[in-house]
């Protein structure tokens, strides 16, 4: 990383401890690198993005203060109290000591009338401020002792430079600057782009660029490229970069978060060094508000520049700095297509060859981390010689519809509030339908966050599943039905059940939990006997004849709630159009001798006035694709 941020009360804390840069990025990052399996580091993390209130009075926030390092945190409001209570002794006396640093020295400022204005502040960055101080105003110092204190290894996370406090400045390609880095990540107009990147010492930067008037007689350009100043490396992040099997540039916010680091002093020719590397970039999704017009080729060209220094360092080629492009496939609609970052490849000044183009996307313009680190296995797999575990990081929930326009909203607007984070998952909803004469297609389109295809006409559930299989991006898939009949929040389980078990295959069964089977098939078939009886056992005749033929039993072969590995269910081949793809899952499944595990789900079943739309035909069908699986093998 690099620590230039200053906006905010992030800027604050900089003029205020003059010889600090931004902590912002450092308690970041710690808070999503620390582990969290304990309940201390969980309040630690919860504590670090605690945020004052906006407005908040000097006095009213030192008396918070005291306080905590009075050790009188029972009298802290709530939601404060209940995190420290949570803390060990030692993040307790270590946190004290970050807050009674930073009040001393908060003192020692008043008495040369100089203050700080508290308002909307992190408490994490009071409690870097406080290390940094007792860290000897050395900042990678105290980044180290910051890592340690959140149980992160110091050599993870470094700053790239040997922390001199520098403050970032932009021009634009119209001549216009951008004054420090908040106004850089800060909405810009489409007029003119950010050209060129300064990083000025503070001596010349306070008074002659922040607090300037009007421009310089020479001009911002000259002055500016008069006074850059190259920051010299952390000797830490020269020796990562040399030692590592991949260098990944992020997308983020490239103005500051990314194009600075590589003008350090040291880092692009550290890189271009290290030959057996594998280097990737990869390409913002949405524009950012410091990219509002660039596109690839944009992004690409300043990214070299950066690593060339402006010009200082010409030698350094492209190919030594980069092997990848991971570049955002078109997958926007006429609608949304101008929020993304825009790629043609007839123009690309790269060779296509290094181009990976495919959809990165898990939600609005962010990145998915699991398809990242799944291209970037098959990348190294086979040059390093580490086994590299696969990781499961998003599901893909399928839902075939048809007719469904008195359930469907209800259904996906539950669905859309699941939260999959506590099983490191992400996820995506697909919903096909299969042709619909009524509004379900329609009703579907209109909740955010879910993706709609269409069958050009009704030829069943299993060719809709079959379309959601081939559109889904997830290493994990669910099937859950439209209709309302299942309780959405059994879908954790399932998936849970696939994360933390070695099975593949996970079917939600309804026999588990049902009480009185005749009475419920009676509520929803009424005086119709004979799908009463197909009903009834028909169910038990498929479980009976799946034992029978693949010595197998499944009590709920045709339940509608099933989640699966992807790269399994994809290697079955399915065919089948209709509710027989169910049984021709089982079927292949068995043939594999892949375990099915069975867990119970609620169940609360429809009538044929409702809706419901199973047939004898159906029934017949799955019979059909169970023999027939059988012996055509």
């Amino acid at each position: 990383i690099n620590a230039y941020d200053d906006g905010h009360s992030t800027g604050r804390l900089r003029r205020f401890i003059p010889t600090m840069l931004g902590p912002s990025d450092v308690r970041k990052n710690l808070s999503r690198l620390m582990p969290s399996a304990e309940s201390g580091q969980r309040a630690l993390k919860t504590l670090s993005d605690f945020r004052l209130p906006v407005g908040i009075s000097t006095a009213d926030a030192l008396a918070l203060i005291a306080k905590i390092t009075s050790g009188e945190d029972q009298l802290l409001p709530a939601p404060l109290c209940n995190l420290f209570a949570q803390l060990n002794l030692i993040q307790s006396r270590r946190l004290v000591s970050f807050l009674a640093t930073f009040t001393s020295y908060f003192h020692q400022q008043a008495a040369l009338n100089r203050h700080f204005d508290f308002t909307d502040c992190a408490l994490g960055n009071l409690f870097f401020a406080g290390c940094y101080l007792e860290s000897g105003q050395d900042f990678n110092r105290a980044v180290a002792a910051f890592s340690i204190f959140h149980d992160v290894d110091p050599k993870i996370l470094l700053n790239v430079t040997l922390g001199e406090n520098l403050f970032l400045v932009a021009e634009k390609d119209d001549g216009s600057i951008l004054r420090n880095e908040a106004d850089i990540v800060a909405a810009q107009s489409t007029d003119a782009k950010i050209a060129r990147l300064y990083l000025l010492d503070a001596p010349i930067y306070l008074p002659q660029v922040e607090s300037a008037s009007a421009p310089p007689p020479e001009g911002w350009p000259a002055f500016l490229s008069a006074h850059h100043t190259q920051p010299q490396p952390n000797q830490a992040a020269l020796d990562a970069l040399a030692h590592a099997d991949v260098v990944i540039y992020g997308p983020g916010t490239q103005h500051s978060s990314l194009l600075p680091s590589y003008l350090t002093g040291g880092i692009g020719e550290a890189v271009a060094a290290n030959c057996d590397a594998d280097k990737i970039f990869i390409a913002n999704i949405h524009r950012d508000f410091d990219i509002p017009a660039d596109d690839i080729n944009d992004l690409a060209r300043k990214f070299l520049d950066a690593h060339r220094r402006n010009g200082t360092q010409p030698g350094i080629e492209w190919e030594q700095v980069v092997s990848h492009f991971f570049v955002q496939a078109d997958t926007a609609g006429d609608e949304n297509r101008a929020k993304y970052i825009p790629f043609d490849a007839s123009k690309f000044i790269f060779p296509l060859r290094t181009v990976r183009l495919r959809d990165w996307e898990a939600q609005e313009g962010r990145h998915s981390g699991g398809f990242v680190l799944d291209e970037v296995r098959q990348i190294v797999q086979g040059r390093i010689d580490i086994n590299l575990d696969r990781l499961q990081h998003m599901v893909s929930i399928i839902i075939p519809v048809l007719n469904e326009e008195r359930t469907i909203e209800h259904v996906l607007r539950e669905i859309v509030a699941l939260d999959f984070q506590s099983l490191g998952l992400s996820k995506e909803i697909i919903v096909v339908d299969g042709a619909s004469t009524d509004r379900s297609f329609e009703i579907a389109q209109s909740v955010r966050s879910v993706k709609v295809l269409r069958l050009d006409s009704q030829k069943g559930r299993g060719a809709a599943l079959r379309m959601g299989i081939d559109a889904a991006r997830g290493n994990l898939i669910a099937f859950f039905p439209g209709d309302n009949e299942y309780r959405t929040d059994d879908l954790i389980s399932m998936v849970s059940s696939l994360t933390q078990s070695r099975f593949r295959a996970v079917f939600g069964s309804r026999a588990v939990k049902c009480t009185n089977l005749s009475g419920e098939l009676q509520s929803i078939y009424k005086n119709q006997l004979a799908l009463y009886l197909a009903s009834k056992y028909g169910g038990m005749l498929l479980s009976i004849l799946t034992l029978l033929l693949y010595n197998r039993y499944i009590t709920d072969a045709l339940s509608s709630v099933k989640a699966f590995d992807t790269d399994l269910l994809r290697s079955l081949k399915l065919v089948c159009d209709g509710r027989d793809l169910d049984t021709e899952i089982i079927a292949k499944l068995a043939i594999r001798l892949e375990y099915v595990l069975e867990i119970p789900v609620d169940y609360a079943p429809r009538t044929r006035s409702a809706g419901k739309k199973i047939t004898v035909f159906d029934g017949l069908q799955c019979i059909w694709s169970l023999l027939r699986s059988r012996f055509s093998n």
